[in-house]
């Protein structure tokens, strides 16, 4: 290895060295030459020469301190010979004997300022007036230990670096805060999590952004914890690891009962609740989020196909319906579909057993459905919820749902509360929220009603032919900034889009871009998503009307979208039988799943976890993604 030869002096023949130096300007020498990694600049004596007696400089700075602060030794001691180099030979270094001249002075100054040396690992000899260095054998188990001066660095053992670095110089700030603070700190590594509310643009140039990000902070993390041992245990908090893990993914759910139970081989079983009790949720704490981020990670690889051997999900498949199914809807513990033969059934997302069925309602079809049935009973710890369908028979029916105990295979009952008449033709599509139920049918015209009256409150006409599906977005600030008390878009067989105020009923903005009838759509915050007869998938922004991005891949019409803009996560299905995951952020297809129908698929749902699909051939099928990670699967939903 060579190194850059320090600033050029007119050379003589012969260089001397391990003469005292002359002694230069400091602030100059050590300004260059002791900026180092091993620390703060150090100390000498020879440097001491223009200052008062009480004060000492530091080396490398303006800088003058006490002398009662400092540590210092005289420059080492002549030992009588001097170092020979011939510039023009390879030949090995020589010594040469120098004058005994201010040999005993310079000894007894050094036995009376410093402690003893240790015993150095060379000694010097002269066999046949030949001197040379040789080593020796040296124990080192028996050595002395430090002196404490033993890397104090003076004039003529200055260790030359080149290139010059910085020194590192400072105190270790984290660990001299509180503890509370310092883990604070540390969860400022999170980065910011994407709002889905900002404009279509933003939002998809922010999913890939955000992934660097998040990458980047575990990165940092894990170094941090390299650093030394308290900082390992700062980095280690599971505090930290629920800051990183939340702006990643967003919160972790609650877990009760009734939820997916854990794996046996990993967790302890909980004995049964007493009847009547209420189930209580996880405290957000008592979840390893370490363990945690480190399933999220492996589910995420599934996900998006990148797995070392090509991990396949294995399919869950619920039979019972006796004809097509045409919609479904599920949440964390509950399916419900809806099928050609009239019925409604509920299915046990976890084991896959029936809980219900419900019939004699509608005269044909169920072609669409939603529900909720989360909240709590307090008298008997089951479950209530909400459910609204549409049949071909031209109604829409809300119904009563509840489970008379606690528990993820307790029977689902249902009631149905009111019957929603008005639509000429099939309903086709619906959606729900707090304060109103939406409805399109084949008669072009898309119905709003209110969710607490169970009455009309408005109809929207502008399409020129069937409208296949709607979108709902409850009242809040749209892309544009703009404050809207609620919008609706819909998507027609005639090839257009139709973005409308609710409070109005005044129509927005149309889409238009595809080549064919649109069948079916997604509207989340200022992203609209469309799916088509033409086999493509348009991202449009609601706000501005600009179509972002086009995906294509299927081939035959695509008939169902899924979307967590939270997760860039797009899930479609097509009449080619085909299940796609894109990114929505590249709009790259992620995994293309073709084996889990046979005949054209007709609906599809999914969590963090789980794809669930419907289709002609009269299944229910679920892509279950987080099978034997080690932790609770009900914590990745």
């Amino acid at each position: 290895m060579s190194f850059p030869s320090p600033p050029s002096t007119p050379t003589p023949r012969l260089l001397r060295r391990g003469s005292p130096a002359t002694p230069p300007d400091s602030s100059v020498r050590f300004s260059r030459l002791l900026t180092s990694v091993l620390g703060s600049p150090f100390l000498t004596t020879t440097d001491i020469t223009s200052i008062p007696p009480h004060l000492d400089l530091v080396d490398g700075e303006n800088t003058a301190v006490p002398h009662s602060d400092t540590v210092t030794r005289p420059p080492s001691p002549d030992y009588g010979f001097e170092v020979i180099r011939r510039e023009d030979s390879d030949e090995e270094w020589s010594f040469r004997r120098s004058p005994f001249r201010s040999l005993l002075p310079r000894l007894w100054d050094v036995l009376s300022a410093s402690p003893p040396r240790r015993q150095s690992p060379f000694f010097y000899s002269t066999p046949n007036s030949s001197a040379i260095w040789a080593s020796k054998q040296i124990d080192y188990a028996q050595l002395p230990p430090l002196d404490g001066e033993e890397g104090e660095l003076i004039d003529d053992e200055a260790c030359f670096f080149f290139p010059p670095v910085r020194a590192v110089t400072g105190i270790d700030i984290l660990t001299a805060l509180p503890p509370e603070l310092a883990l604070h700190i540390l969860s400022l590594l999170a980065p910011r999590r994407p709002d889905p509310h900002s404009p279509a643009s933003t939002v998809l140039s922010d999913i890939p952004d955000h992934a660097i990000e998040a990458t980047a902070a575990l990165k940092t993390l894990l170094a941090c914890r390299s650093v030394s041992r308290r900082w390992s245990r700062f980095a280690n908090d599971n505090s930290v690891w629920r800051a990183l893990y939340v702006a990643r993914w967003g919160p972790v759910p609650s877990v009760s009962a009734y939820a997916s139970p854990p794996s046996p081989s990993t967790e302890k079983k909980l004995p049964p609740l007493p009847p009547g009790a209420r189930p209580i949720s996880t405290a957000p704490l008592a979840v390893d989020y370490c363990r945690l981020y480190r399933a999220r990670l492996e589910l995420d690889r599934r996900w998006q196909g990148v797995h070392d051997d090509q991990w396949i999900p294995r399919p869950m498949s619920l039979s019972g319906h006796s004809d097509s199914v045409y919609c479904l809807e599920f949440s964390r513990t509950h399916i419900i579909t809806g099928s050609r033969d009239r019925s409604v059934k509920v299915w046990s997302l976890t084991t896959g057993r029936l809980l219900g069925t419900f019939k004699g309602q509608h005269d044909g079809s169920v072609l669409c459905l939603k529900f909720e049935l989360e909240e709590m009973d307090p008298a008997t710890g089951g479950l209530r919820g909400f459910l609204v369908t549409g049949s071909s028979d031209c109604h829409v029916c809300v119904w009563d749902l509840w489970t008379e105990h606690a528990g993820e295979d307790a029977p689902v009952f249902g009631e149905v509360r009111a019957v929603l008449r008005g639509h000429g033709g099939g309903v086709l599509d619906l959606r729900i929220d707090q304060k109103w139920i939406v409805s399109c049918a084949k008669d072009a015209a898309i119905r709003v009603w209110s969710r607490e009256q169970l009455e009309l409150h408005r109809t929207l006409r502008g399409h020129e032919g069937p409208v296949n599906a709607v979108g709902l977005q409850s009242g809040a600030y749209a892309g544009d900034g703009a404050r809207h008390d609620g919008r609706i878009v819909s998507a027609s067989g005639d090839g257009k889009m139709i973005l409308w105020d609710i409070a109005s009923g005044e129509r927005v903005r149309t889409f238009e871009g595809h080549d064919r009838g649109l069948a079916c759509i997604e509207f989340k915050g200022d992203l609209i998503i469309s799916g088509s007869n033409d086999c493509k998938i348009k991202i449009w922004s609601a706000s501005s009307g600009a179509c972002l991005r086009t995906l294509v891949g299927h081939e035959g019409l695509v008939r169902a979208l899924s979307c967590d803009p939270q997760n860039g996560r797009l899930v479609s299905a097509s009449y080619d039988r085909s299940v796609r995951v894109w990114d929505l952020g590249t709009g790259r297809a992620l995994r293309v799943v073709r084996d889990s129908h046979t005949s054209h698929i007709f609906d599809v749902k999914f969590d963090g976890r789980r794809i669930v699909s419907t289709s002609h051939d009269r299944k229910i099928v679920v892509l279950d993604f987080s099978m034997d990670l080690g932790v609770n699967p009900a914590l990745l939903v």
